[in-house]
């Protein structure tokens, strides 16, 4: 797998050099001054928040389960989460409406981690408890807020708040279980629901305060931009999911992230394919294969799959993606360090050096054009 990744790089670092014709990185087109509105950069922001709240969900869900030392990590990392969703809420709604809105987020993270520690440990009464807090208090009150503050009609709302508990009980639950295959297809679900409340809310503010987010949220382009942000966001957190499996040793769960890995790699295959052309979504794939191969196979110690990444896969992608270059290579380098701190069982800045990798995804995407 190793000397295959390191081969396909190696082929289609030629192939996608980025003086090799093309576009140039970061030049202006109509479709990239429709994706950069402020409406674009609020559906964008808004998306990879909720998706992010997620994903930190999974993460603290699955350290408890394993009883891991980064747990209070990614349980920290949800109020940070929580804060930047506030300062996004202020800037629409002003002070009083954003702190209500951070405070009902911030009862939904806790009704949250108290399930998945209620599951741990076997506490059923702990567990209904939480999820009625979630179902009958939580939901109702944090729609209601939303419906108030942006008017969108309260059913659906309701109901998207609804269901979004659910998919999120879903995953917890099979993480416990260890049913790793439905537990990476579940994930996905959940972090996939989010959008639906983030472009309909992100739409709506757009339409209702056009002085502060001029723009449309739902042209075409910034439908692709968003796209981009969501994958590469949800890749960045998958891999490290797979390569700490690899580093613990967890075989069964190493073999459903490496196909959660593959089906992420799949949906961003098919956006390229649309946005440039079937032949460079097929470039895109052969180079996101070998990626994901690399970055598995240097949490099994293989320090030559760090060049493979560092060199050659930022060239291949930069070069395909018409990305900026130093910023590919800046989130590789981030990736790498938080492999290095799983594989030495370094759990201080573990969870918010795995954000900042993931973070350090939306420049990428925003690149793209």
């Amino acid at each position: 797998m190793r000397l295959a990744a390191v081969a396909v790089l190696g082929i289609l670092a030629l192939a996608c050099n980025p003086t090799s014709g093309g576009q140039t990185p970061g030049a202006s087109s109509p479709a990239a001054s429709v994706a950069g509105t402020q409406a674009a950069d609020l559906r964008t922001r808004l998306d990879l928040l909720l998706g992010e709240q997620v994903m930190i969900v999974a993460k603290e869900s699955a350290a408890a389960v394993n009883h891991s030392d980064d747990y209070a990590g990614y349980t920290a990392l949800l109020t940070a989460n929580s804060s930047d969703l506030a300062d996004l809420m202020r800037r629409a709604f002003g002070n009083s409406a954003a702190a209500q809105l951070a405070q009902q987020w911030n009862v939904q993270n806790g009704y949250l981690v108290d399930y998945a520690i209620a599951v741990v440990t076997h506490n059923d009464g702990k567990a209904s408890g939480a999820m009625s807090g979630l179902t009958n208090g939580f939901v109702p009150q944090f729609a209601q807020l939303v419906s108030d503050v942006s008017q969108l009609p309260l059913d659906p709302v309701t109901q998207l708040t609804t269901q979004q508990v659910l998919e999120d009980k879903t995953f917890i639950d099979d993480v416990f279980a260890q049913r790793y295959p439905a537990f990476y297809k579940d994930l996905h679900t959940a972090y996939a629901q989010t959008s639906r409340l983030a472009d309909a809310l992100a739409v709506q503010i757009a339409h209702k305060f056009p002085d502060k987010f001029p723009g449309d949220p739902s042209a075409h382009a910034v439908d692709v931009r968003v796209s981009l942000n969501n994958l590469l966001q949800e890749h960045s957190y998958l891999a490290t999911m797979a390569t700490a499996a690899v580093v613990a040793g967890r075989s069964a769960e190493r073999t459903a992230s490496a196909a959660a890995l593959a089906s992420n790699g799949d949906l961003l295959g098919t956006v390229f394919a649309t946005a440039f052309g079937n032949s460079a979504g097929t470039q895109f794939d052969n180079v996101w294969t070998a990626k994901d191969a690399a970055l598995v196979s240097y949490a099994t110690g293989d320090s030559t799959s760090k060049h493979a990444l560092n060199d050659t896969f930022v060239n291949a992608f930069a070069g395909l993606a018409h990305a900026n270059q130093s910023q590919v290579a800046a989130q590789v380098t981030a990736t790498l360090k938080v492999i290095d701190e799983q594989r030495a069982k370094s759990s201080r800045s573990l969870a918010s050096d795995d954000r900042a990798a993931a973070t350090s995804m939306q420049p990428i995407a925003d690149s793209i054009r």
